[in-house]
């Protein structure tokens, strides 16, 4: 299988996280946007360069635009979309994180 691109929201926990973990696991790449870097520091570690993170609070939509464009420029292209971040009816994010 040929090696695909992703760019995933919301990579630091729960579904995102798994995803994320799968996808590299079976040699894709994956840009993943969190907001905290340091919680990736296990994954980025072990899937180095085919691991492109960066921080992004999705309420910043002016900043989305300009994510979507490095992640573009990092991997030459995108295959597929994953927006994934979200939060729960009481206003928690998702996951185990908050």
């Amino acid at each position: 299988m040929a090696q695909r691109n992703w760019l995933i929201t919301g990579v630091s926990s729960g579904f995102g996280r798994i995803m994320a973990e799968q996808l590299l696991a079976r040699g894709d790449c994956v840009a993943g946007t969190v907001r905290d870097l340091s919680v990736m520091d296990d994954l980025k570690a072990e899937h180095g360069d085919r691991l492109w993170l960066t921080e992004l609070d999705l309420s910043e939509i002016a900043s989305i635009r300009a994510v979507v464009d490095r992640a573009w420029a990092a991997f030459g292209r995108i295959d597929f979309v994953v927006s994934n971040a979200g939060l729960w009816p009481d206003g928690r994010c998702g996951g185990t994180d908050g």
